[in-house]
């Protein structure tokens, strides 16, 4: 308004001014406009990061669970169904029914049930759980839709649309089986399989369903996902108020586990936060002190009728040039980047879970939010030097010197020493000490962190964290025979290079037996079971047919893996009695909430060959995964492990079920797993399962992460080293006048180099100094925030990396100013002192 008012609004006249002084501060520019392009370049792949991370965290939940309805309501009546359907706290309400089983005899110890759903809960609830859907939905009686591992099961690798399947099923409470013919019209990867260990359903038709003559509410359950999801047991309690439900009805919440947002937001929020602030300390500090440098500039503006708002254009002016530059190649590059990042990150984030998918995200979101992000830094750091800019009077510039040579007039007659000269000269603009302290500090900071994360990504331990041995050899249980044979077991023996050797023995020729389901033991089990692919378990007659046919696995392992167990329990387990057949020990296996499903101390009831055997539950348990790897052998009830003389007197007959051994060390790995090819030649059922073959696998991610700390840290590092060198640089310029003036008072060249060392050398101390207390500080938290998304990572502060980049920094600053200084005092100082 100022401008119009005074008849000064010569937009073309500004817009050439702005233009001429940006092309003057070349160096400026080229500082701005790579910080600009860092700032970019590392908000886009932090964005994608946590895009991805959140995206396949959510679909990797609705995967293993198999549905995303919110509860399931067994025993569901048609009035029921009705005003559910009417029902404003419910958004979707499909139908689910289970009509009957089939019989898996020969499918290891998979458990498919024949199950009709309506349309709604295909498409809403069942569709976005699956991938990979061929076929459609069964629609005539004899048509039937089956995930991949069923049909797999079945022996059918590569099925066909169409084909002939032949099932015996058995319906509703009727357990005499029916066999019939079935036309594949659909089949799909089904991931909620590998949560339930081989628990699914066979779809059937609505045709199919109806011809059954099953009573509607013997066999419905209403699948529902409520208008507020935040909650499902408070909406629960409020549908129970508007709707009759009988007591035998049963509300079985979906368990997805809830993401803990502070696990990944707050790492992510605080690496975005530290790039913003170092983006913006290294504008600011770049801006401030180029227009302290160009005061009588800005000073002459004003003496000819420049306003402070056509100052504040030019300057902001410079930002936007910049800006164009800057922020489109860092998206560009952070996009080109991410590509090979973010994958590599959310597989090793996700590396137990990979057979769930993944999902990595390029929203054109991200990239909006790092532009907008990103200019907003530019914006905000250009403000301040702006209104400084705009605020200078033309009397102030005519008299402006940054230098207070009085000072070191005072300093020089009372003999000061030169580091406290240095000092001085470090803290008398005590704000641009401040900033360039604060952004050398940040990029530390972030390569502290960036170093640190990256290289704790431990081999050793998610190899240490895959099975209990460094070598095992086992085979599935539904392999007839005694595959491992007594022959291999001493071939093994006499291998060099191999310590603590186990064998697992089984009852021969199959590993299971009968188990007498006590309610009071496996009560807590069995209610665990209930819901699980759809197994509706809530039903007393369902339960009890379920808990009729009770068998598990049993095994005979060495008591070795007991003295192991012990060394880790407050109350070891009785070894005696363990040796004698009197213990069992159970996997460890607990509720939602975390308490153990089956008590120490309490008896089982297995039935073998030699008649029937009580065990007593061990005080220990093992590994949720103990012995895992040899395929899917869970029954009804959880496997048995017991000592090698206990499984000898349950059964006749024995045979070798597992070999598992250690190495002495690494050396001998690569000539043992040959060794063990060679022995299994013979036999293509029995699995070799080793840490080796994982530490292999791992190799490339090794590379790759070393690849990305390194870049990531140097990126990180720049930017503070950049404000340092940008504001000596600067610094020691707009001082040329000063140390000349000290010059010709009598100071050398060589004393004022001195100085420069000297404040290089604080600058460089102190940061250091902060590094090491704040620094680490503030990584500890984060390292605990990321050991929680990665599980096998080990803390490690990188103090070798960090030793390697104080060098190069100390060296930077010691150099940059001397450099600098050396290079403006090849005129004479006479020419320098006529200089402003």
């Amino acid at each position: 308004m100022d401008d119009i008012l005074f008849g000064n609004n010569n937009q073309a006249t500004i817009n050439r001014l702005a233009k001429r002084s940006y092309r003057a501060n070349k160096q400026r520019n080229v500082f701005v406009t790579i910080t600009l392009f860092l700032t970019a370049f590392m908000i886009t792949s932090v964005f994608s990061l946590g895009c991805s991370y959140f995206e396949t965290y959510q679909m990797q939940q609705i995967r293993a669970m198999g549905t995303t309805a919110d509860v399931a309501i067994t025993s569901l009546s048609e009035e029921q169904y009705e005003e559910l359907s009417r029902s404003s706290l419910v958004s979707v309400v499909g139908v689910s029914q289970r009509l009957g089983s089939i019989d898996t005899s020969g499918m290891d110890d998979a458990l498919l049930s024949i199950t009709w759903i309506d349309e709604t809960e295909w498409q809403e609830h069942r569709v976005p759980t699956i991938s990979d859907i061929h076929g459609d939905y069964p629609q005539a009686k004899n048509e039937i839709m089956l995930p991949t591992w069923a049909l797999r099961a079945m022996g059918i690798d590569d099925p066909q649309i169409g084909m002939n399947i032949f099932l015996s099923y058995q319906l509703g409470t009727d357990y005499q089986y029916i066999s019939d013919e079935f036309v594949l019209s659909g089949y799909y990867i089904d991931y909620s399989a590998s949560r339930a260990g081989n628990r699914g359903a066979a779809y059937v038709s609505e045709l199919f369903a109806t011809q059954t003559g099953l009573p509607f509410d013997g066999v419905s359950t209403a699948m529902i996902s409520f208008s507020d999801g935040s909650n499902a047991l408070r909406s629960c309690e409020k549908l129970k108020r508007k709707i009759s439900f009988t007591e035998s009805q049963s509300f079985e919440i979906v368990p997805i586990a809830q993401s803990n947002s502070t696990t990944i937001v707050l790492p992510l929020a605080a690496i975005i936060v530290f790039i913003i602030i170092s983006g913006y300390l290294l504008i600011y500090n770049i801006l401030y002190i180029s227009i302290s440098r160009d005061t009588q500039f800005y000073g002459q503006l004003k003496t000819i009728g420049t306003t402070k708002r056509q100052i504040k254009r030019i300057v902001r002016s410079q930002i936007f040039r910049t800006a164009v530059i800057g922020i489109p190649s860092g998206l560009i590059v952070g996009g080109i980047v991410s590509l090979g990042l973010v994958p590599f990150a959310m597989n090793m984030m996700y590396s137990s879970d990979t057979e769930l998918g993944e999902i990595v995200s390029f929203s054109p979101i991200i990239f909006a939010g790092a532009a907008i992000f990103t200019f907003f830094t530019a914006i905000i750091g250009s403000m301040k030097p702006a209104k400084i800019a705009a605020s200078i009077s033309p009397v102030a510039a005519s008299r402006y010197t940054e230098a207070n040579t009085r000072s070191y007039r005072d300093h020089k007659s009372h003999r000061t020493k030169l580091s406290r000269m240095a000092r001085d000269n470090i803290f008398r603009n005590p704000k641009s000490a401040f900033l360039t302290f604060a952004s050398l500090f940040l990029g530390l900071i972030l390569f502290l962190v960036s170093a640190g994360l990256l290289s704790s990504l431990s081999p050793d331990n998610f190899v240490n964290q895959w099975g209990e041995s460094d070598f095992a050899l086992t085979y599935s249980i539904s392999e007839e025979g005694n595959l491992l044979t007594d022959e291999m077991l001493q071939q093994i023996e006499t291998m060099q290079g191999i310590e603590n050797l186990r064998v697992t023995y089984s009852a021969s020729p199959w590993p299971t037996m009968d188990v007498i389901y006590d309610e009071n033991v496996f009560g807590k089990y069995i209610d665990s079971l209930d819901g699980v692919s759809g197994l509706d378990l809530s039903n007393a007659e369902t339960r009890k047919n379920y808990t009729d046919n009770f068998w598990s696995g049993v095994y005979g392992i060495d008591s070795r893996y007991i003295e192991e167990l012990n060394k880790t329990l407050d109350k070891p387990i009785d070894l005696t009695a363990f040796e004698k057949g009197e213990l069992v020990v159970l996997p460890a296996m607990t509720d939602d909430e975390g308490n153990l499903l089956i008590q120490p101390g309490q008896a089982i009831t297995v039935v073998g060959e030699s008649g029937e055997q009580v065990f007593t539950v061990a005080t220990g348990f093992l590994n949720a995964d103990f012995q895992s790897g040899r395929g899917n052998e869970r029954g009804t009830a959880p496997d048995l492990y017991i000592s090698e003389q206990a499984i000898e007197k349950l059964s006749g007959e024995t045979k070798i079920f597992r070999i598992a051994f250690d190495t002495i060390d690494s050396s001998y790995d690569k000539g043992i797993m040959e060794q063990l090819q060679s022995i299994t030649a013979s036999s293509p059922g029995i699995t070799i399962l080793s840490r080796y073959e994982k530490q292999q696998e791992m190799a490339g991610y090794l590379l790759t992460s070393r690849i990305i700390a390194a870049g990531l840290s140097a990126v990180f590092l720049l930017i503070g080293i950049m404000n340092f060198i940008n504001t000596m640089v600067v610094s020691v310029n707009t001082r040329k006048h000063e140390f000349a003036t000290l010059e010709s008072i009598g100071m050398t060249k060589k004393q004022i180099r001195n100085v420069l060392l000297w404040e290089g050398g604080y600058y460089w101390s102190i940061s250091f100094l902060l590094l090491a207390t704040l620094g680490t500080a503030i990584y500890i938290p984060i390292y605990s925030a990321f050991r929680r998304m990665v599980p096998y990572a080990a803390f490690h502060y990188p103090v070798i990396s960090l030793l390697v980049v104080a060098a190069i920094v100390l060296l930077v600053c010691l150099a940059t100013p001397v450099i600098t200084f050396m290079q403006n005092v090849k005129q004479s100082v006479v020419e320098r002192l006529r200089q402003n």
